[in-house]
Parts: structure tokens; sequence; C-alpha cells
């Protein structure tokens, strides 16, 4: 049994390095533990950080536990979930179950990366990135936020034709009176010499441009 328990030792530690090198990469935020699940009620036999605010000697958790009793030596690894401590941090945490020769599962390597700073940042950010129109429902608004009048004129032009969905050159009559309609809905018309910039657009007299609109 002592035997076992020696070889046990020698896979769990050649871990160490590896939890070393996540935690020098990762920081302060992050704490990396191997556990040795010989005796799950003191498993916790290495520790890089400080997150869970766990000593060396300290148990398994009730997730493993559970998956072990479920699953046994078949327990699939654990990636990308988010928990809670007792001191109210959010925590996002992967274990990576460690096996012997007989494939056996022996311990397991944790990742636990305090999120909670990005959490409230997330949530500012998303407080900040949404937009509501006028029903209060969330639409995205395109705007242009042009450098002078004929750039809203060409985004006017440019922005109908994409609706209509036919070019310039080969609207028909119909076309081109819905054309002249959609700039006008959209407020085309309260530029300074609208209707001559539209007349010469579609190659028609100012007239014609009204004669649309009615």
């Amino acid at each position: 049994m002592n035997g076992i328990n020696e070889e046990n030792n020698i896979i769990l530690k050649r871990y160490e390095p590896i939890a070393d090198m996540i935690h020098a990469t990762f920081g302060s935020n992050c704490e990396v533990v191997i556990h040795d699940l010989s005796n799950v009620q003191s498993s916790l036999v290495y520790i890089q950080g400080n997150v869970t605010g766990r000593a060396l000697g300290a148990p398994t958790t009730e997730v493993i536990l559970k998956q072990l009793r479920q699953q046994g030596n078949e327990v699939k690894d654990k990636l990308g979930f988010t928990t809670k401590t007792t001191d109210g941090k959010m925590v996002k945490t992967s274990l990576s179950f460690i096996r012997n020769d007989e494939g056996e599962v022996i311990g397991y390597l944790g990742i636990n990366f305090d999120i909670t700073a990005f959490s409230m940042v997330n949530q500012v950010i998303k407080e900040f990135t949404t937009v509501y129109d006028e029903e209060e429902n969330g639409s995205h608004v395109e705007e242009s936020y042009a450098k002078n009048i004929d750039e809203v004129f060409h985004h006017l032009i440019t922005t109908v034709v994409l609706e209509i969905g036919v070019p310039i050159a080969e609207m028909s009559r119909n076309e081109r009176v819905r054309f002249v309609q959609k700039l006008e809905e959209k407020g085309a018309f309260l530029i300074q010499g609208s209707a001559d910039r539209i007349a010469k657009v579609l190659g028609v007299s100012k007239q014609t441009i009204y004669n649309y609109l009615e």
C-alpha cells in the first residue's frame, strides 16, 4: 500500500512545475492546486496563489466528491465553470483529473481564477453599450456622424439605394418614386437644395421630383 502511495506521490509531484508555470503566467488573481484523492479529507497537497483562502491539508470539494461518486475512474475533466467563494468572489475554475498508469484517478490539478473585477467591469460595459430606440426595444440605430452636409446627403442616397435594392441607373419609374418617397421619409428634403440634388442624381427635372412626392 505504501508503495502505491509513493508511486502516486511521484506522479502528482510531476504536476508541480505545471502549477508553478500557470500561476506565474496569470499572476495574483490565479490559484493553482494539486489534490491527492487518496485522502479526500485532507487532499490539498500543493498550492500556488491565494484565491479561495485554502491552505495545505484542506479537503476536496463537494463537486469533486459527487463527480467521483457518480463516475468513478470514468470522471471527465470539468473546464471553465464558475463558482462563488464564501467571501463573495466570482471564480472561474477548471479541473483536470490525474491518473496513474492503470487509469485510476489519483488526484487532480485545479485552476481557480478570480474574475470578480472582470465581472464588475463587464457589467459596466454592458450598461454603457446597451442602446435603446424611442420604443426602448434595444434596436441598433445606424448613424453616419458626417463631417458636412454633402456627406449626410451621400449617406442618405446610399442607404435608400440599398433599401430599394436596385442601382439608380436601372430603376423603373415606380422604383424612382419609392426612392424619392423614402428620401422624404428620412428627412432628406429638410436639406436646402435637396430637390435639385436628387433631380441631378436621378437625371430628371426638379418638377419630376415634386411629382414623385405627390
